[in-house]
């Protein structure tokens, strides 16, 4: 399995709180009778949006411009949908409890960049109503590209920031990712989804020792990069009847960065028991993986604590923009998934230590329009979802532009 990044949740071991489950005592068909618990296939994910209801967003977005709203002002009071938000309820139901995705297919794009964020925000906020924030910049919107104008190696940038394959993981710390489709690669670049429950129950009967491994709260995940800090956390965890994963390879061990300069570090290497445990956990993610077929203009929304995610590696065309999608951290105030307090170090640096979208240290929110133009290496990155380890890093890849 390829190794990218990992994180860690706390320093000393944890107890065992109300409410969780150890895998000996997991009632196996009380869970898989729990809302959340995903079975795929799931019956179509895509929700088609039709004239009326286009017409509603063509309506709001303009709204928006006549008042010049962005960014924080977009929400489901400025940006009203009169009739369209009751699809929009359903789709929210279906990522909280249901199969755990939706594609919103049928608005299309727009020629202005500032209408295409616009749209994805006001969308976005009739699934979550908090935004996470994804870097210590205040970055609130990720563009997940491989710029053709930047010319820092591959291997210096983010994983989100090249074309090389992404491994199973979790966007640690955030309860739903969403994801606006702006253009595809020429080749590859597919999004794949596996059920955290199916693997779960596969693990139980089949692997055991394995499962044992993934909710044992001995995992080290880094938190800072500078100096290097980290956490011990299960990555796989029972909670209310739910079964959460909260696994990224390139968060969990030892930095790359700190190993390779030879630095003392407190934060330990993974074990070949623990290595083992990750390949198991991508090989049924692979077996019970399904292929996301999105288009240009989709919005995806997943629910990150039911469904691990991965990307294949792609190409993208000589001409055109490429591959290229952007991300949203999400949380549903009314139907949010309460977070284990196993997993709630990455959590609250995203969503706060209230949830309500205002970590500690933030001081302003960014929406960027477009990645920026020069690519500037971070000092620290980790995981496949591009966490950031450094604050003066930024998970756009440097300046970002307005």
């Amino acid at each position: 399995m390829e190794k990218l990044g990992t994180i860690n949740a706390r320093e000393e071991p944890l107890q065992q709180e109300v409410g969780t489950h150890t895998p000996n005592t997991l009632n196996l068909g009380l869970v898989g009778s729990m809302a959340g618990n995903v079975i795929l296939p799931p019956k179509s994910p895509v929700i088609h949006v039709d004239e009326k209801g286009v017409e509603e967003v063509r309506q709001a977005l303009q709204a928006c411009a006549d008042l010049g709203l962005a960014g924080d002002a977009i929400n489901k009071t400025s940006f009203s949908l009169p009739t369209c938000h009751v699809m929009l309820d359903e789709a929210r139901r279906q990522v909280h409890e249901g199969q755990g995705f939706v594609i919103i297919r049928g608005i299309g794009l727009s020629d202005s960049a500032q209408n295409n964020n616009n749209m994805f925000l006001g969308l976005a906020s009739y699934i979550g109503d908090v935004r996470g924030t994804q870097d210590k910049q205040g970055s609130m919107l990720t563009h997940v590209t491989a710029s053709k104008s930047w010319t820092v190696p591959h291997e210096l940038r983010h994983g989100i920031h090249t074309n090389t394959g992404l491994a199973w993981h979790n966007d640690m710390g955030t309860d739903v990712i969403a994801l606006h489709i702006r253009s595809l690669a020429e080749e590859g670049g597919n999004t794949f989804v596996a059920s955290s429950w199916t693997i779960y129950k596969e693990l139980a009967t089949s692997y055991p020792q394995v499962l044992e491994l993934l909710c044992d709260p001995c995992w080290p995940i880094q938190v800072s990069g500078n100096p290097p800090r980290h956490i011990v956390a299960p990555l796989v965890q029972i909670y209310n009847n739910r079964v959460y994963f909260s696994a990224d390879p390139g968060r969990l061990g030892l930095h790359p960065v700190t190993a390779k300069a030879g630095l003392s570090s407190s934060i330990p290497g993974l074990t070949t028991s623990h290595l083992q445990a990750l390949e198991t956990l991508s090989e049924l993610a692979t077996k019970h993986r399904l292929m996301l077929d999105t288009k240009p203009g989709d919005i995806l929304f997943i629910n990150n604590w039911a469904l691990i995610h991965a990307r294949d590696s792609y190409k993208d065309p000589k001409d055109g923009p490429g591959r290229h999608l952007v991300r949203l951290w999400l949380r549903d105030s009314e139907l949010g998934w309460k977070v284990p307090e196993s997993m709630r170090v990455p959590w609250e640096a995203a969503f706060g230590p209230n949830g309500d979208g205002y970590p500690p240290g933030v001081t302003r929110k960014e929406y960027p329009l477009a990645p920026s133009h020069e690519y500037k290496p971070p000092k620290y990155t980790a995981g496949s979802a591009a966490f950031v380890l450094d604050d003066e890093d930024d998970v756009n890849g440097g300046k970002t532009e307005p």
